[in-house]
């Protein structure tokens, strides 16, 4: 397990939580939305690393435990932010190490231009798709 305190290389995988009814029967099977800003991230969308997680599940740890098995756990390369222009930036919680923002991700930016953000989203939803480390239980 790595330091959350080391610098993010680009080898790394980023883990993003997603809501059930972000899931589609479509290519790709993750929504863009998926990587759209929630009202309250000012700071950029919020995702773990996976190498300061003893396993990914871990992330769902600040989720209220009756909610956690509607969400899909999904990875995407930390490689894959750079060439899109966007970084990730460390953002430290109590409850689980190696939490993360992408600034340019926030919701007042996205809100002024989410024409801008379109093909970002896709491209990580794309990548999200092929990364799925859990789906959510919805019955």
């Amino acid at each position: 397990m790595k330091a959350e305190t080391e610098s993010i290389s680009e080898d790394e995988w980023l883990i993003r939580l997603v809501w059930h009814d972000r899931l589609t029967n479509r290519v790709p099977i993750i929504s863009p939305n998926a990587f759209e800003p929630r009202d309250t991230e000012t700071d950029g969308i919020s995702l773990y690393r996976l190498d300061c997680l003893r396993d990914p599940t871990d992330a769902l740890i600040p989720i209220a435990e009756a909610k956690r098995p509607r969400y899909a756990i999904v990875k995407i390369p930390a490689s894959l932010l750079k060439s899109l222009g966007l970084t990730a930036q460390p953002n430290p919680r109590q409850d689980v190490p190696g939490h993360i923002v992408i600034p340019e991700l926030n919701i007042i930016d996205y809100k002024r231009d989410k024409a801008r953000f379109t093909p970002i989203k896709l491209r990580l939803a794309e990548a999200a798709s092929e990364n799925i480390v859990r789906r959510p239980i919805t019955s």
